[in-house]
Order: structure tokens, then sequence, then C-alpha cells
């Protein structure tokens, strides 16, 4: 038994996702929920999708056959093999219709209907009538992180420096990526962790496989084990198989 959140890929996978013929609106890293709802995280048991809180307690149950993070109040799932979206109750407000969808972004989500995209606003009303061959703005970097400190490499290595070109934390790391939630996820020795923005470790590097923090918790991997972790290191649900 596993569990997986959706949502936390890196922004250069995303042509290969569009491509996918499972496609199916897997967003650049995590979208932020609206500002009057509780966090929540997509998690997988058994083949079966629901969300937890920040405590690890689950809140909408596990029935739907995939399910990705909120963004505006609404969070892209799949039943029936076709998508749709709900709310942060588990409602289901936009029937599941579309071959393919997206996260919604100002107010607006692209869908794909018979290989043609168009956008909708959060009711469901057609905004734009599907038409493109790909929506605009499906490729761009996640909108929702701040970058201020950028990453550069040097000698095989990387570190951050700002956009200036001011090198703030020395390329030591064997891979790095962009801050999230105020850390950075980096690997030493084949393993990952977290450093503040100071370059300081946060969470030792331990497990082999990680995902950026989003409202407080990050999807890590342990061999074949998924499992949520806070700010502190600490298992919140998991680890799993």
């Amino acid at each position: 038994m596993r569990f997986v959140l959706a949502g936390l890929l890196p922004g250069l996978m995303l042509l290969s996702l569009l491509l996918n013929a499972c496609g199916g609106g897997h967003g650049p890293g995590a979208p932020t929920p609206s500002a009057d709802a509780a966090p929540l995280f997509p998690v997988e048991q058994e083949d079966r999708w629901g969300y937890i809180d920040t405590t690890g307690t689950v809140v909408i149950p596990l029935r739907f056959e995939r399910a990705w993070p909120f963004s505006e109040g609404r969070a892209l799932v799949r039943l029936g093999g076709r998508y749709g979206y709900i709310d942060p109750a588990g409602r289901l407000v936009i029937e599941p219709q579309f071959t393919d969808a997206w996260h919604f972004s100002e107010g607006l989500a692209p869908v794909e209907v018979d290989g043609r995209w168009g956008f909708i606003d959060t009711t469901g009303a057609v905004v734009v009538n599907p038409r493109f061959e790909l929506a605009p703005g499906l490729l761009e970097e996640d909108p929702y992180e701040p970058r201020d400190l950028d990453l550069v490499r040097r000698d095989g290595r990387y570190g951050y420096a700002t956009p200036d070109g001011r090198l703030v934390i020395e390329p030591h790391y064997d891979q790095a990526w962009y801050f999230s939630g105020g850390l950075a996820r980096v690997r030493i020795d084949g393993k990952w962790g977290y450093i503040d923005r100071q370059g300081r470790v946060v969470i030792a590097p331990q497990f082999d496989q990680a995902w950026d923090f989003s409202h407080g918790l990050a999807l890590v991997r342990l061999g074949d084990r998924y499992g949520y972790i806070n700010r502190q290191g600490a298992f919140v649900w998991g680890p799993t198989t």
C-alpha cells in the first residue's frame, strides 16, 4: 500500500506530461488553496485518492481514480476516466466530463474536449471554447513561489545566488531545487534533505526522493515507502507501503 502526492513535478517535465496519453492536469508545483480554506493534500491508498489535512487526518474519503492539489477553491479529480473538479468539502462542483484538464489560475482552468483546449470558470461555464491544440499557459513556470534566489551550478555542484549574481549559498550540493515554503530540497551523497535560505540544514539528508513543501507538508520517499513530513522532519502521514 502506498500513497503519492500529485502536482509536485519539476517544470521541465511538463511537456512530457502533456504528451502522455494519460494526461490529466499535472500542474507545475503545488497550487495554492483559496485563502478561506484549510490546506488539503491529495493522497493515494490502494489505487484510490482522497485528501488529508495538515495533521494527516483523512477529510475527503479516498474515492477518486486520481486527485490533484487545490487551487482557488477547486481541486482537479478523475472519475470514470474523465476529469472534473471538487470543492474543499469534497463535493463535485464540476462533473467529470473532460478528457484532460489543469488547475485553476486567476479564475480560469484549461480543459480539453475532443483534442482541443479551452477555458472554464470556477462554476464550470465555458469562457473560451475549446479550439487550441495546446492551451496557453500550460508550459509556464510555477507562478506560486517567488524566485528571489536562483539555482547556480559550478564544477558540477549546485548552490544559490541572487538574480544579480551574488552568491548566497555555496555550490556544494549534488542536486538542488528552488525554494518552496521557505525551504529547498537538496541532495547530498545520494540522499535528499532540506535547507533554509541561509543554507542551514533544517532536515538532514535521509530520503531517497523528496518533493517541495506546500502549506507546511512535503512528500518524501524512503525506499518504496511514501509519507508526508512537517517542517521539523516528523512524519504526519505514513510512511507506508
